[in-house]
């Protein structure tokens, strides 16, 4: 199961986003549906004249938008074919409007009003016309000023859109930008030019901006291509991690919970190298850190990072060899110190401590430290070269077996982690977590049956153990067992909180949240208030408030899911979770923006209608 696997090996993969499927229409099709529009293009030259653009429209093929918008459809080709070149002439021609020494239109204001309604049409179809020339000549400065001229006559989208086609062939970005939205003014539905501002909005790294006309286009398109949908995936990613790098990087411990599993995989020690209670100096603070950890309380485990930190400091680490006396438990305490910092998602000084306490005196559990480094960075191959220096050492470290196991786990090969899972409950009995885990690998393997023996043998050893019924939930809930699953969570949630230590947490809570509120939109208030003491349970839970923001989001409290999202983001370990929930918050706020705009809004609405949905 997915919060399992995080008791050692990998990063949390937590963001269970199936309960947004019953958003508003506009959060739905945002997160899981979101598709570009089928457009029009014109078949010459790429301009349409006012006239004749409804004409063509019902003629020209409907062709898929692409999904790298970084050229203008409705614009004249940037290429330059054999025709288009015979087309172009370099001889002075006769126009019907007046021109300057070279050739380019001389229109003002003054000359403008002077004309009749019809010679102001003739002159801005000319005007465009010759404007299209230039530009399949490639020459888009003189395009540009056809284009102006044009403009000056008539306030046309398709003039604007030409012109916004010239300034992007010259990364003009900004009077692209604004002429496509000129364009857009006049015609809100004109996709092209929503695609080519997008282009502009992302090159110029205003991503919020270009997100939202990403999603006009899969609302224009009645969410019916999927290349937009990759487009706009990228550019939401983009959005996030621009946010979360702009953000002081704050290295802090993950919630209690996650704590508890990763050391609880470990056998329990309490004095080692002889370090007791009564020790003093360094070996005191090593001792009751070690307390600490042992206890499994929500706030004990800051306590203990603190006094690991002060036993390094202690030990004076850098002045010792490993012949010192104190070379032991020094040694110790730095494992400790790699632990913390690995379980902050602070890999390089991670792998610096413990490389520092194999320097002074290694034992099998710094090679195994080292090994979920490495593997926590996809370096399987040293982390199985650490497992096999482990067991070089000690064949009996059960520590070394269950973390292999998880290895082998967690990617793929379920045949050498049950045999590696099974060797570690043999020469631990007490890990629980092997016992879940063996189970949980007979479930994969379709052996439901054996599977739920083998909850029931974990139940009967541990009895009053939160992790097995939690982990036996999931796999009814994966099963489909609603009920049984949520009385599973029931009973975990009684026993953790009848216990001293943390334990699971506040997970079984939010697994049944998640499952009642995906069963039934009616117990969304009774999953709300599950997720509510989640949260207290466990303030540093970010599954607990990603959770909850997908309740406030299909209860339409929008302005909540977001405030969640942002504290989740805050909350997460690594960088990739990080950005996952805060793609989540930015997307959300971009449905909020979606449903300020009116004609958004209605296009939903008719495109729900013609489906046969929910209106918006």
């Amino acid at each position: 199961m997915s919060s399992l696997e995080n008791s050692g090996l990998t990063r949390a993969k937590v963001f269970a986003i199936a309960a947004l499927v019953s958003v508003t229409a506009a959060g739905a099709y945002y997160y899981y549906s979101t598709q570009a529009a089928s457009e029009q293009t014109d078949d010459k030259a790429g301009a349409e004249t006012s006239d004749s653009a409804a004409k063509k429209k019902k003629k020209s093929k409907k062709k898929k938008t692409s999904s790298k918008p970084t050229t203008a459809e409705d614009a004249p080709s940037t290429s330059t074919s054999p025709e288009a070149k015979k087309a172009v002439s370099t001889e002075p021609k006769e126009t019907i409007y007046p021109v300057n020494s070279e050739g380019l239109p001389e229109i003002t204001e003054e000359v403008v009003a002077n004309l009749s309604e019809k010679e102001k049409e003739e002159w801005a179809l000319a005007l465009k016309e010759d404007g299209n020339n230039e530009f399949k000549a490639k020459k888009y400065h003189q395009a540009i000023a056809f284009y102006t001229a044009a403009l000056l006559l008539k306030k046309d989208p398709i003039f604007f859109s030409n012109r916004s086609a010239c300034y992007a062939a010259l990364n003009d970005h900004e009077n692209v930008i604004k002429d496509t939205t000129e364009a857009i003014k006049l015609k809100p539905d004109y996709t092209k030019c929503v695609l080519r501002r997008a282009t502009s909005y992302e090159t110029i790294e205003n991503y919020a901006d270009a997100m939202f006309d990403l999603t006009a286009l899969t609302i224009y398109g009645g969410f019916s291509n999927k290349s937009i949908e990759q487009v706009l995936e990228r550019v939401l990613k983009k959005h996030s991690m621009k946010i979360v790098d702009a953000k002081p990087k704050e290295l802090r411990l993950p919630s209690a919970a996650t704590i508890g599993s990763f050391f609880g995989a470990f056998v329990e020690e309490s004095s080692p190298e002889g370090v007791n209670e009564e020790s003093e100096g360094a070996d005191k603070f090593l001792h009751d850190a070690l307390v600490q950890i042992n206890a499994n309380t929500a706030t004990g485990y800051d306590q203990a990072d603190t006094l690991i930190n002060q036993a390094v400091e202690a030990y004076n680490v850098e002045e010792l060899d490993s012949n010192s006396e104190k070379a032991g438990p020094a040694s110790i305490a730095l494992e400790y110190q790699a632990a913390f910092q690995f379980l902050k998602n602070d890999a390089t000084s991670a792998a610096t401590s413990v490389e520092r306490a194999i320097a002074l005196k290694p034992r099998p559990r710094s090679y195994v430290f080292r090994a979920l480094i490495n593997a926590d960075k996809s370096s399987y191959a040293e982390a199985l070269e650490d497992f096999k220096r482990a067991e070089e050492m000690d064949p009996k470290c059960p520590d070394i077996f269950y973390h292999l196991g998880q290895l082998f786990y967690l990617t793929g090969d379920l045949s050498k982690a049950e045999i590696n899972f099974e060797t570690a409950k043999e020469l631990n009995p007490n890990n629980v977590y092997a016992y879940i885990q063996l189970a949980c690998i007979t479930y994969k393997n379709g052996s439901i049956e054996e599977a739920n023996e083998k909850f029931t043998e974990a139940k009967l050893k541990f009895a009053t153990s939160p992790e097995v019924p939690n982990y036996y939930g999931e796999i009814l809930a994966d099963k489909g067992d609603i009920q049984a699953a949520c009385k599973q969570f029931d009973i975990a949630a009684r026993l953790q909180e009848s216990l001293p230590n943390f334990s699971v947490g506040a997970l079984p809570l939010v697994n049944k949240a998640t499952c009642i509120s995906r069963e039934s939109f009616d117990r969304l208030a009774e999953a709300e208030e599950l997720l509510i003491r989640a949260c207290e349970l466990d303030p540093k839970s970010e599954l607990a408030r990603i959770s909850l923001a997908q309740i406030k989001l299909q209860k339409d409290e929008v302005d909540d899911a977001i405030v969640l999202f942002e504290e989740s983001s805050d909350l997460a370990r690594s960088y990739e979770e990080k950005v996952q929930a805060t793609s989540f918050a930015e997307a959300t706020k971009m449905q909020k923006r979606i449903k300020q705009d009116e004609t958004l809004t209605a296009k939903i609405a008719e495109v729900m209608r013609q489906s046969g949905a929910v209106p918006y």
